[in-house]
C-alpha cells in the first residue's frame, strides 16, 4: 500500500508538470531564478500568446525585393569615366551601319576602335568558339561593345538551345566593361532580347527592339543615317543609364573609319 501510494503521488506530480509545460512557454517556475525546462507545447495551441512574438510568415508572403537578384548589379559610378579607352566592337551585320557611326564617336573622344563583325553570326557561333576571348587577347580592350541576336529573333525555345552560349560569352568578357546592344527587331521575337536581359548584369544591356528605324531593302537592316541614329541613342545611353558610362560627346564628324575591322564570314571557325 505505501509502494502504491508513493507511485499515485509520483504520477500526480508529472501530470501536473506535464499540464504546467503546456501553458508556460518559457519554462515552469520553481524559486528563484530557477525554472523547470518544457517541451514547448504550449506553441502548438497558444492563440495570441503576448510572451511569444516569433511569427511563421508564408513563403509568399516574404518581400520579393529582398531576394537574391536573378543577375548581378552593377553599382553605376556618379560621372562618365573621362579617359580615353580601347574599345573592342564586335557582332553581326548589323556593324555595317553602326560601326562607322561609332567610330566618329571614338575618334571625337579620344579612344581607339577595333571593330569585328561576324557575318550571319549568332550567340551560337561566338559562344562555341573562343574568337571573342581570341580578340580580347589581341587589342587588349578596356571597354567591350557587343550587338548580337538579329539572327536569332526566331530561334523557337530559345533558352534551351542558346543560353549556354550566351553565358559562354559573357564568361569570355569576363570583368572587362560591356555593354550589348539589342537586336533592331523588324518582327516580334520568341524570346531573344528577354534571354540577353536576363542575364546580363543591369545596366549593360540596350534594348532596342521598341526604337524606330528605317530599313533597307531587305527590310531588316536599318539604312546608314537610320543606323546612326541608333548609335547616338545607345551612346547616349551609355553615358546617361548604363552602368559602364564612358566619355561619348557627340562628334561634328558623321562618319570615321575604326583603327581596324576584322571580317569573318558565315561558317568560318
Amino acid at each position: 500500500m505505501p509502494l502504491m501510494r508513493l507511485t499515485g503521488v509520483l504520477l500526480a506530480a508529472l501530470l501536473i508538470f506535464g499540464v504546467l509545460s503546456i501553458f508556460w512557454h518559457d519554462g515552469v517556475p520553481l524559486w528563484g531564478d530557477a525554472s523547470l525546462k518544457t517541451c514547448g507545447l504550449g506553441r502548438l495551441f497558444a492563440i495570441d500568446s503576448p510572451s511569444d512574438t516569433t511569427a511563421i510568415v508564408p513563403v509568399a508572403a516574404v518581400d520579393s525585393a529582398a531576394a537574391t537578384p536573378a543577375v548581378p548589379v552593377v553599382a553605376r559610378p556618379a560621372e562618365p569615366d573621362t579617359t580615353a579607352k580601347t574599345i573592342l566592337f564586335v557582332g553581326d551585320s548589323m556593324l555595317d551601319g553602326l560601326q562607322p557611326r561609332m567610330a566618329a564617336y571614338a575618334e571625337h573622344n579620344g579612344h581607339k576602335l577595333y571593330g569585328v563583325r561576324w557575318y550571319s553570326s549568332t550567340t551560337q557561333v561566338w559562344g562555341s568558339s573562343q574568337r571573342l576571348a581570341g580578340f580580347i587577347k589581341q587589342y587588349k580592350p578596356d571597354y567591350v561593345i557587343v550587338c548580337l541576336g538579329a539572327n536569332e529573333l526566331f530561334v523557337k525555345d530559345i533558352k534551351e538551345k542558346r543560353q549556354r552560349y550566351l553565358d559562354e560569352m559573357v564568361r569570355q568578357i569576363g570583368s572587362l566593361p560591356f555593354v550589348w546592344i539589342g537586336p533592331p527587331n523588324w518582327k516580334p521575337d520568341t524570346g531573344i532580347n528577354e534571354m540577353i536581359e536576363s542575364t546580363l548584369p543591369r545596366g549593360t544591356f540596350y534594348l532596342s527592339k521598341n526604337d524606330k528605324f528605317v530599313r533597307g531593302k531587305d527590310g531588316a537592316h536599318p539604312t546608314r543615317e537610320s543606323a546612326a541614329q541608333w548609335c547616338d541613342r545607345v551612346c547616349r545611353w551609355i553615358v546617361a543609364e548604363s552602368a559602364h558610362p564612358i566619355r561619348l560627346d557627340v562628334p561634328k564628324k558623321k562618319y570615321a573609319n575604326s583603327t581596324k575591322t576584322d571580317i569573318l564570314q558565315p561558317n568560318e571557325k
